[in-house]
């Protein structure tokens, strides 16, 4: 039967605890079952060795007392679950296997006597006189029947016996005693192991939002050392790259710029007022795209401070500012209590979002749901929409749709980008969807951790 996997807990821990636990517990259990067998076995071995000293016993008294009066001598010898009968030589049971049993008996009386093993003995299965033990199928009855020197036949038979007795509650208290302190030493073996991975899960989550964060302890296994100094070293190769490509934006904004500065100036030396006017129109595109670009690759890299954020107040000063622009911003819901994030992004991603839904829609619907695990902050315009093929490239950095949104609208296609990386930077997503009753939903999910 294979294991169901999905069905397990979904962290190592807790699989590797389950699992070890499981092992343990299915161990104490063959173990207690081992011993219930070699239980019963004793006390059958012992059981029968009693038996036969008994026979060998009654035997002695019997031959050494007056034949006249062994009636009364078998009145003293019903004790217990063994019966003694004399019995004539018509009863006596045909069976003359079972050599063990005669063997022991006779070892016991010191002198060879005829012995003949009950049917319902011999037939039983009980393995007389080995060192296996002499074990008792079911709940057959053992008995012999024996002729004294006299020629007299005598019969002995036990009574059925009763089931091995239990383990003691003493016994069963120990075993589940040590059954918990193993299984504690279990949990805390397993923490050890997996603690590193944890903290290297957590250190990871850790770097995506905040690319100065300590680096991970070199402790551990020999695996999750060298785990975790591979992680540091990526750690260090990123905020190097961030850092070259900050220089490297810096050179190309002013190298950028200087040029069209230049050709500005000279355009404004063409003659020609059309011609003049159309070069000016080019060269503010480029320099908005320049912007727009820059803009997008300084956010990438933005190391701002990460606070208490109220999101209520945060929302609510939107809105005013496009009341004052003469825009119709609506805001529905609350947040429950702060949200830490940085506010500079959160601000630039949030107005993304409105800019881009008053762009479509006559007017904006923000809608907050707050819980103890995620904060969702949705913004709803009434416009076309997106074609459902289109919603999974729209946050592509310079994708334009062909139909509603295209470059007659404005912009460089960067705008979902940048939300969707700011919310990535903080640990959540940017979901989009069409509305059913028109229009599209921009939501913003962040975690709350």
């Amino acid at each position: 039967m294979r294991l169901n996997l999905r069905k397990l807990p979904s962290s190592l821990f807790a699989r590797m605890a389950l699992i070890l636990l499981l092992g343990l517990f299915t161990a104490q259990l063959a173990s207690v079952w081992l011993q219930w067998g070699e239980r019963a076995t004793v006390v059958s071995e012992a059981r029968g060795q009693n038996f036969v000293e008994r026979i060998a016993e009654a035997v002695r008294v019997l031959e050494t007392d007056d034949p006249a009066r062994r009636k009364d001598t078998l009145a003293a010898l019903q004790y217990g679950a063994m019966q003694v009968t004399l019995i004539g030589a018509d009863q006596v049971s045909p069976n003359t296997g079972h050599r063990p049993m005669q063997s022991m008996i006779n070892a016991r009386l010191g002198v060879e006597h005829e012995i003949r093993v009950l049917g319902e003995a011999a037939g039983s299965g009980m393995q007389w006189g080995k060192p296996s033990g002499m074990q008792q199928r079911g709940n057959a009855r053992r008995g012999a029947d024996v002729r004294l020197r006299d020629g007299q036949w005598v019969r002995f038979r036990l009574a059925d016996e009763a089931e091995a007795p239990a383990l003691s509650n003493e016994l069963i208290a120990r075993l589940l005693i040590t059954l918990a302190i193993v299984a504690v030493v279990v949990m805390v073996a397993v923490r050890q192991v997996t603690r590193p991975l944890q903290q290297l899960a957590s250190a990871a989550d850790l770097l995506g939002r905040d690319l100065d964060a300590p680096p991970l302890l070199i402790e551990g296994p020999v695996e999750t050392r060298r785990a975790a100094q591979a992680f540091n070293r990526m750690q260090e190769r990123i905020k190097r790259l961030i850092s070259e490509r900050a220089r490297a934006l810096a050179a190309v904004s002013h190298d950028l710029r200087t040029p069209l500065t230049r050709l500005r100036l000279r355009a404004e030396l063409v003659d020609d007022e059309k011609l003049r006017d159309q070069l000016a129109g080019d060269l503010d595109a480029m320099a908005a795209m320049i912007d727009v670009t820059l803009d997008y690759l300084r956010g990438l890299q933005d190391n701002e401070a990460v606070r208490a954020i109220d999101i209520n107040a945060l929302l609510a000063s939107m809105s005013e500012d496009a009341r004052v622009l003469g825009r119709t911003v609506s805001v529905a819901g609350q947040a429950l209590s702060p949200y830490s994030a940085r506010l500079s992004a959160l601000r630039r991603a949030l107005q993304n979002l409105i800019d881009n839904a008053i762009k479509y829609g006559a007017s904006v619907q923000v809608r907050i749901v707050d819980s103890a695990t995620e904060l969702r902050i949705s913004v709803e315009d009434q416009g076309p929409g997106i074609a459902a093929q289109e919603l999974a490239k729209v946050t592509e950095p310079y994708y334009r749709t062909d139909s509603s949104r295209n470059s007659a609208t404005g912009g460089a296609g960067l705008g979902l980008s940048i939300v969707k990386d700011i919310a990535l930077a903080h640990g959540g997503e940017l979901l989009l969807e069409n509305r059913s009753q028109g229009g599209l939903c921009a939501t913003l999910k962040l975690p709350r951790t």
